[in-house]
């Protein structure tokens, strides 16, 4: 499976990137990166992109996406992930730039030229696809397979009471692409909540002494901030959840079908994900549980 991964860049989507190009990953390639705007602004998700794909070695191309919502006002989590996205850690620093074609036509170009065996894993908000759709109507039938780390399943949200950060910054956008699809993989939020890294293989992380392993540990300490704030037993990682479920769906635990429609009225419920179970045609295998034993090998191989 050839893979693009579609990316905000804060410090859970940077440890997300090492997954792809693990040492122990031989069976999967991620072709492309696409940037949008969300935790940080699009410009400093770009730099993010280059500096974690520096580190790792990996001669990606990197397409700048939008940078802005379909029509909500931009919203960014620099009060999570520092204000350069990667924990303030200094880390943003890159020679490399995005390539000339816009994040949204790269999606519809390499969707025709390799319809069929490229997957696409979301970890921002859902605007770069959803221009995708709009402006190629036949995307979603060449995309192989579509994993989405957002939502909130059981309406624990993050960004309001109901909505999850991805889906609430970009509403329109996400029912689009909740629309269009009907074969998606969804990892929502609740899942890093009710299965966060433990303390002990985190801390073993980052004590590594590659170029890797030093990375990881600089852009992390923020992660004992998020602790301290909101007063987590462990670390909550959805966006390498997400790709480590798209990379091996044998780390899928426990999932329910349903039918995902995303609210974009203008009251308290904006932004959520409504799950229907009972409707005849499901278009989401949501994930409510992953093999974490599994799922926590896989991120310290990736960045040891």
């Amino acid at each position: 499976m050839l893979w693009i991964i579609d990316t905000d860049a804060g410090v859970d989507d940077a440890i997300a990137l090492g997954l792809p190009f693990s040492p122990t990953q031989d069976q999967h390639r991620a072709i492309a990166i696409t940037t949008v705007s969300g935790n940080v602004h699009v410009s400093k998700v770009n730099v993010n992109v280059g500096a974690v794909l520096d580190v790792l070695g990996a001669d990606v191309p990197i397409y700048a996406g939008c940078d802005r919502p379909m029509r909500e006002r931009p919203a960014h989590a620099e009060e999570f992930h520092g204000l350069d996205g990667l924990g303030g850690a200094g880390l943003a620093k890159t020679e490399r730039r995005p390539a000339d074609l816009h994040a949204a036509l790269a999606i519809g170009h390499l969707a025709r030229a390799h319809a069929g065996t490229l997957g696409i894993i979301t970890l921002g908000p859902l605007t770069n696809l959803a221009l995708a759709c709009n402006l190629d109507p036949a995307l979603p039938a060449r995309i192989a397979r579509l994993v989405i780390m957002g939502g909130a399943w059981q309406a624990r949200g993050n960004q309001t009471p109901a909505a999850e950060f991805n889906i609430a910054a970009d509403p329109e956008s996400a029912h689009t692409v909740f629309e269009r699809f009907h074969d998606i993989i969804l990892l929502p939020w609740e899942v890093s909540l009710d299965q966060m890294m433990p303390s002990e293989v985190f801390e073993r992380i980052r004590a590594g002494q590659s170029a890797r392993a030093r990375f990881f540990a600089a852009m992390t300490g923020i992660a004992y901030d998020w602790q301290a704030r909101f007063g987590f037993t462990g670390v909550p990682l959805p966006d390498p959840l997400a790709v480590v479920v798209a990379l091996d769906e044998r780390a899928i635990a426990e999932a329910r079908q349903a039918r995902v429609t995303i609210d974009i009225g203008h009251d308290v419920g904006r932004g959520l994900s409504a799950l229907d179970y009972r409707h005849p045609q499901p278009n989401a295998r949501v994930v409510t549980a992953v093999d974490a034993a599994h799922a926590w090998e896989m991120i310290a191989a990736a960045w040891a």
